[in-house]
């Protein structure tokens, strides 16, 4: 009877240390399962928000304009594009500005750079056409800026597209200027025929010279050094790191 009462008591004894198991084993479960819904929330809070950011500060935007000739011949307006968070794969920047006749008369489209600043330093030529071609050419990121037609008809409407596009993978070679600073960690090359022929004889000393004979750099040293001075000059000064002034103007067509 003693030993019943003990194996009763042992069964019982275990039973109730399987149960203490149990239910330690599904609060461990249930804590885990609140921690990964917790970390899925934060994360996809976490992505949204950085979407948000993204499409606020790089989604392009539709300007209208609408032209009405009064006593007037010709009417100006001066458009300021700013563009930020320029770096490798950003999403391209686009901004289309929408100009509209309302007169009774057709009219002509005519712009122009006035003014087109990288970093603070002011890049526009005399032909503002070779300015263009300098940004789409010579940097890691491309500049468009064009229109769809010269004339507007009466009642009709043209535009002027601005963009800025900066891919990833490209197996190319820009020439430096001097926004470029020295960097004993990169290769630099020069052009020999039809060859990029790497340079071991640059120098901190030596740089600014062998930049005005032709001084190359590889796409990813490039995207590199844009993409850092890009944000720093942007955190420095609070100012976008590609500006630039466009002057429309539209006058009665003869």
């Amino acid at each position: 009877m003693r030993k019943l009462i003990k194996m009763e008591k042992k069964l019982s004894d275990n039973t109730d240390a399987l149960l203490e198991r149990r239910k330690a084993r599904r609060k461990v479960v249930f804590r885990s399962v609140l921690l990964v819904a917790f970390l899925l929330i934060i994360n996809t809070f976490a992505w949204f928000t950085y979407i948000s950011k993204a499409g606020v500060t790089l989604s392009g935007s539709v300007v209208n304009w609408d032209v009405t000739f009064l006593e007037e011949t010709n009417v100006i307006k001066e458009i300021d594009i700013d563009i930020t968070d320029m770096k490798p794969g950003m999403v391209p920047f686009e901004k289309e500005i929408v100009i509209n006749n309302g007169g009774d008369i057709d009219a002509k489209l005519n712009y122009r750079v006035e003014s087109l600043t990288l970093l603070g330093q002011e890049l526009l030529q005399d032909n503002q056409d070779e300015t263009i071609g300098s940004i789409k050419n010579d940097y890691p990121f491309k500049l468009e800026l064009s229109s769809s037609s010269d004339i507007i008809p009466v009642k009709g409407s043209a535009n002027v597209k601005i963009g800025l596009n900066w891919d990833y993978e490209a197996d190319e070679y820009y020439k430096l200027n001097n926004l470029y600073t020295y960097d004993p960690g990169v290769y630099y090359y020069t052009l020999v025929g039809s060859i990029y022929q790497v340079d071991n004889t640059v120098t901190e000393e030596n740089f600014a010279t062998k930049i005005a004979n032709g001084l190359y750099l590889e796409k990813d040293d490039a995207d590199s050094y844009w993409g850092y001075s890009c944000g720093k000059y942007e955190n420095d000064t609070g100012k976008s790191c590609l500006h630039m002034r466009l002057i429309l103007n539209v006058t009665q067509a003869n």
